[in-house]
């Protein structure tokens, strides 16, 4: 389940490395790739479709680089933490790039190792998998490297609403979500975000975790979920086949 080696087209010098509060709290690090996503969608004003072809990566991949971007610079001004601008793979830049002092559109390359590892969450109560994804309690998050699992863990939703959820796997740097019944909404948040989705398991969440990494798992293909919420109110009005009436 490793991933592969990928050249990302960089074309960006950066001045400065690291933007220092007058705070104590933990930095936050944005990525050489993060801030080129920043640079080519927020400063150059490009559409996600034509910096994600500059940058040589899928729309989807670009998306959630972006969406991860937005989240740590919010969450530095928001609580007054430093950014620091990570050290990467020197960026091969070619002789005519590097006569210009500003090189915007050339064909610079970088070359980055995604990790070694996937991460993968599975929405979960009692070791089971949870039948609707906007009210589940906890998600089972397993590392996995070269198809095994290194390490699980469960994380708790806590107070998250339900449009915050694909937030929360989005920080968690999960790549992949396996549920039982999910809504139209959430689907395209995680789409945002770079998730990729699984819908329509039940059963032991480790069970289905294994089944997954090895092409068994069987899923309801008509997981999509119609649950209508109203806020401020007790009841909802619950219209899918997912088991929590």
């Amino acid at each position: 389940m490793a991933r592969c080696r990928k050249e990302r087209q960089i074309c960006l010098e950066v001045p400065c490395r690291c933007f220092r509060t007058e705070t104590e709290a933990l930095p936050v690090e944005l990525q050489l790739e993060e801030l080129e996503t920043l640079r080519l969608v927020d400063l150059e004003n490009f559409d996600q479709s034509t910096a994600a072809e500059r940058m040589g990566i899928s729309r989807g991949t670009l998306q959630r680089i972006l969406y991860q971007a937005h989240r740590k610079v919010a969450r530095a001004l928001v609580f007054g933490q430093t950014i620091v601008i990570a050290e990467q793979a020197a960026v091969n830049r070619p002789a005519a790039c590097r006569r210009q002092q500003r090189c915007r559109h050339c064909c610079c390359t970088t070359t980055i190792m995604e990790d070694q590892s996937m991460i993968i969450a599975v929405t979960c109560q009692d070791n089971q998998v949870f039948q609707h994804f906007g009210h589940t309690p906890a998600f089972a998050v397993y590392e996995v490297a070269d198809g095994k699992v290194v390490q699980k863990q469960l994380l708790s939703t806590g107070d998250s609403g339900h449009s915050a959820l694909a937030g929360v796997l989005a920080d968690r740097g999960v790549n992949v979500l396996l549920c039982g019944g999910i809504g139209a909404g959430a689907q395209q948040m995680l789409a945002a975000a770079g998730i990729k989705l699984v819908g329509g398991v039940s059963g032991d969440v480790d069970a289905a975790l294994e089944a997954y990494l090895n092409g068994t798992l069987a899923a309801d293909p008509n997981f999509s979920c119609q649950h209508h919420h109203h806020d401020g109110e007790a009841e909802h009005e619950h219209h899918c086949h997912c088991g929590n009436h």
